[in-house]
């Protein structure tokens, strides 16, 4: 097994792991496709050590395109990447409910059960 700081950066596998990526290849299936060429990484942790900074760059250039598209489709008009797009980044979800109380009367003013209650059997506050 070759030392990681021994082998070179090399564009040759540096492009077939770029193409791997755009074309949503897994890493797995991208390690096994570099090996026959030249100074590949012979195992996962040497790929990201040597191509890391490459493989994040692609793949965030990659969502940053399709997440383009999915909000664009959503600001459109289209429901399911609306709904996509707020489940995913808005935390919202359409089993949420919120129950709202409509109150008639000042809170403030509001007795409470348990006060109108002893009202009505002739208890109130200043009697012990």
């Amino acid at each position: 097994m070759t030392d990681s700081r021994a082998l070179p950066y090399s564009e040759v596998v540096a492009k077939k792991i770029r193409e791997g990526i755009r074309n949503g290849v897994s890493m797995k299936d991208i390690m096994g496709s570099i090996q026959k060429y030249q100074n590949a990484p012979r195992s996962t942790n040497t790929l990201y050590k040597i191509y890391g900074q490459m493989i994040s760059e692609e793949r965030a250039e990659i969502i940053g395109q399709v997440g383009a598209v999915v909000v664009q489709q959503a600001l459109d008009g289209d429901f399911k990447a609306a709904e996509f797009y707020l489940r995913s980044k808005g935390g919202w979800s359409p089993t949420q409910t919120i129950n709202e109380v409509e109150q008639s009367e000042d809170p403030d003013l509001d007795e409470g059960a348990i006060n109108t209650l002893m009202s009505l059997l002739g208890k109130n506050e200043d009697n012990s």
